[in-house]
């Protein structure tokens, strides 16, 4: 017997089984629409849709495209029995005209932002409202993550993971006990769970590309550690893949990465004197592509320092667009990362884990897009 919640999708489901009981409906009569469920229990669309997705995974009901939902074949004292409580109504208890979902983000920058936006409206569209929690450290995400799992009124979790590259043990709770969850912006190896993300390969692929059809040979990489992000990895090996694709051979020594996460103590000044010593030492350089827009606006000023001109003696790229940029001394060129359908891709795939629990992990990678700006020029 199916255990009482109080999501709303299942009490309207037991709603349509008190319909088919209450009506003698039999086995191919027609059920109500998602449409005039809606307006019957003053819920969405989508609420009603996962009401009656979950009826036919139950063999209750079958949908034919165009068409409309039927009475399967089957037993009506089956049909009883997966009802908690007869004494129970829809009416008596507490009405919501959206499903909740919760998000999880590890703090609030430029990029987390225009994610948020678009989850918000995706949502929105859906019928869903969205539950924001920001939080700090591991301990902290593993706390909200078990709160919001604990909550009827929470229909699934999106979430962006504090650690990046493992997956953690509240997490692989949440994969056993099948519960929606969908990652954000992460990959994780081990164990797969439903996420959207961007390309971040194909995007330092693209770039890199570009700058050989710009004639640059001695393109040079910078980024931090590469074992702390995997989409830094990610972006690595599209730029050395790129590199092999144009018969470039790999220089190690114009390649600067991270051994080291940054100190929380280290900023702005301490990149640039790290990148400023390895431009010294790579005098042939005429590109770089950095891992990030916070690397790049730092190279740039220690390209300036080192009174080399941007983008005549060296070209600087980025990746991400970010905010920051508006700060860089040259407009600079990067990667964009559009946030047009992320939230609609994750809202999609929250959907389809609710309809759908034991369906197969789905990963969705995003495009991302060359921003062609001042601070890469064509070498001559």
């Amino acid at each position: 017997m199916k255990k009482k919640s109080g999501k709303l999708f299942e009490q309207v489901r037991e709603q349509v089984i008190r319909i088919i009981l209450d009506q003698g409906l039999k086995p191919h009569d027609p059920i109500p629409s998602e449409g005039e469920l809606g307006t019957r229990y003053g819920v969405s669309r989508m609420t009603s849709k996962l009401a009656l997705q979950a009826l036919q995974d139950e063999g209750v009901v079958y949908r034919l495209p165009r068409r409309g939902t039927f009475l399967a074949d089957i037993d009506r004292e089956e049909l009883r029995q997966m009802l908690d409580d007869p004494s129970t109504s829809y009416a008596s208890s507490e009405r919501n005209d959206s499903i909740q979902i919760a998000l999880i983000v590890p703090g609030i920058d430029d990029y987390i932002g225009k994610m948020l936006i678009s989850i918000e409206k995706a949502a929105a569209e859906e019928g869903m409202s969205v539950v924001i929690k920001v939080v700090q450290h591991e301990q902290e995400e593993a706390a909200a993550v078990q709160w919001f799992s604990e909550r009827k009124e929470i229909s699934g979790i999106l979430l962006f993971p504090v650690d990046r590259t493992i997956c953690r043990d509240h997490l692989l709770r949440l994969k056993l006990q099948k519960y929606p969850v969908v990652i954000l912006d992460r990959l994780f190896e081990e164990i797969h769970f439903d996420s959207v993300s961007h390309d971040h390969y194909k995007g330092a692929y693209d770039m890199t590309s570009y700058l050989l059809q710009l004639g640059h040979r001695e393109i040079g990489f910078i980024s931090g550690p590469l074992l702390e992000v995997k989409s830094r990895k990610e972006r690595y090996q599209g730029y050395l893949d790129a590199l092999l694709e144009g018969k470039v051979d790999v220089q190690h020594e114009v390649i600067l990465i991270r051994d080291e996460p940054w100190d929380q103590k280290e900023g702005h000044q301490e990149r640039v004197q790290w990148i400023k010593s390895f431009l010294e030492g790579s005098r042939r350089l005429t590109a770089v592509l950095c891992a990030d827009d916070y690397l790049a606006v730092s190279a740039m000023h220690a390209a300036l320092q080192l009174h080399k001109r941007i983008p005549q003696d060296l070209s600087i790229s980025g990746f991400a667009d970010h905010n920051i940029l508006e700060y860089a001394p040259v407009p600079m060129t990067t990667v964009a990362q559009p946030m047009d359908n992320f939230g609609k891709e994750a809202v999609r795939l929250l959907v389809n884990r609710l309809i759908q629990p034991e369906s197969k992990s789905v990963t969705v990678r995003l495009p991302t897009i060359l921003v062609i700006r001042d601070s890469v020029h064509e070498r001559h």
